[in-house]
């Protein structure tokens, strides 16, 4: 995605995750202790004012779309309200562009793409951000961008099949000032501790206790109101999406920047490091040819580190063993947060990573993370079974960073790196 546990959350497309994603690794905060609680918090939970330690899946938090989890009606919509206003009203959905879906008005037709209506779309994740883009962040937050941010999705529910979500997905951050972030992990923390003490939950996945409890469980309302506590369209800064056009297997991406949601004012993200300030990137891929991928970046970027050509196997075929390894770090770099951060890497580079190693260099080229001087390494606050991903090439195609393909999660290992670097900071926090 080192001992370094500086933080930094995919800013795009997280889905998704839309924001791109050089920098050198940099080192760790001093270690002055794990939090500590200072009284009430959200949800009525009041800790005892000792140690609050988190975990993985405390900041970055999959809702599960497992049938017997509850349906599409038990998530969080966008149009839901709470201290801050609707989380995306519904004229800044219509203003910045929706999302591909699968609603058709008036019938589908001939190459035509479906529409993501504002009425389906649920927030599927939620991920903590205490200080955004930031490889060398200050213990005390100087200077930090402390976000939170939901991941929302198209889904419906297909009959006995349960909640199914559409290959497409936005990405939404909220501005948060540094005590209500930590109120919030305090929180989720003592939500967590209410329902399973202290054992750990593992890595990354959709929330073992919302599995177990189901969406309308004890933690899974707890974080929904901690959400509508905290996230609305006063605090909504960004937007970023991107959609997959199935009709040709084209993946596009772009994000705006949100000065106010209610009154419409925005203006089109640049993406980093993309020729002539490219406010848009897309991948497309040929599944007929049999040969792992064969994708396409529209534009590439023009950083050192460039994986556009590890996307076709046909022409990492062509390298030599030397030049085909030199993209393999470049790829590995890009997945570590002490090396690339969100305002450094291109959106497609970031959201393209995992599904380039799985299909086209382990299977074929036995190139693996494991040993790479370049790939990330957690603190002591996560354990090496705690940073796998959760992507499975024989299931259906899938380049979310942290959301769905129906019911199949994509979780991707920029993500996992991402939120292994953010428990690690906030576990060393003065």
């Amino acid at each position: 995605m080192n001992s370094s546990i500086a933080p930094t959350l995919l800013a795009l497309g997280s889905a998704a995750l839309l924001a791109a994603c050089s920098g050198s690794p940099t080192p760790s905060p001093t270690d002055a202790g794990p939090i500590t609680d200072a009284g009430p918090i959200d949800g009525g939970y009041v800790d005892d004012g000792g140690p609050v330690a988190v975990q993985m899946n405390d900041v970055s938090i999959l809702f599960p779309l497992a049938l017997d989890a509850g349906g599409a009606d038990d998530l969080l919509k966008a149009s839901s309200s709470g201290a801050r206003g609707v989380l995306l009203p519904q004229a800044l959905y219509d203003s910045v562009g929706h999302i591909i879906g699968s609603s058709f008005d008036g019938g589908p037709l001939p190459g035509s793409t479906g529409d993501a209506h504002y009425d389906d779309l649920r927030v599927v994740a939620v991920r903590i951000d205490p200080c955004f883009a930031s490889m060398d962040p200050d213990p005390h937050g100087v200077g930090c961008q402390n976000q939170l941010r939901l991941i929302i999705q198209e889904v419906r529910d297909e009959g006995d099949q349960g909640p199914d979500a559409f290959d497409s997905a936005l990405h939404v951050f909220y501005s948060l000032s540094r005590d209500e972030l930590l109120e919030i992990a305090r929180s989720v923390v003592a939500l967590r501790e209410a329902s399973s003490g202290d054992a750990r939950l593992g890595g990354l996945q959709p929330h073992p206790l919302m599995v177990q409890q189901g969406l309308d469980g004890a933690f899974a309302e707890g974080v929904k109101s901690l959400i509508l506590a905290h996230a609305g369209a006063q605090n909504l800064t960004r937007v970023t999406q991107f959609s997959g056009n199935l009709q040709i297997f084209e993946w596009a991406f772009k994000g705006d920047d949100v000065s106010d949601a209610v009154n419409l004012a925005y203006t089109p993200m640049v993406i980093p490091t993309l020729p002539d300030d490219a406010t848009a990137q897309s991948f497309d891929n040929n599944f007929e040819s049999g040969l792992g991928l064969q994708g396409r970046f529209a534009p590439e970027s023009t950083d050192a580190d460039d994986i556009a050509p590890l996307a076709s196997a046909t022409e990492t075929q062509a390298m030599d063993a030397g030049a085909r390894q030199a993209a393999f770090d470049s790829l590995i770099r890009i997945e570590n947060p002490t090396h690339h951060t969100p305002n450094t890497i291109d959106c497609v580079s970031c959201h393209t990573a995992t599904p380039i190693e799985k299909f086209n260099l382990t299977p074929t080229y036995d190139l693996i993370e494991t040993g790479n001087p370049n790939a990330f390494e957690p603190s002591n606050s996560v354990l090496n079974s705690e940073i796998n991903p959760t992507y499975d090439p024989n299931n259906a195609f899938n380049l979310h960073a942290f959301s769905y393909v129906g019911e199949n999660p994509g979780i991707n290992q920029r993500t996992v790196n991402e939120t292994a670097a953010i428990v690690g900071y906030l576990n060393t926090l003065p």
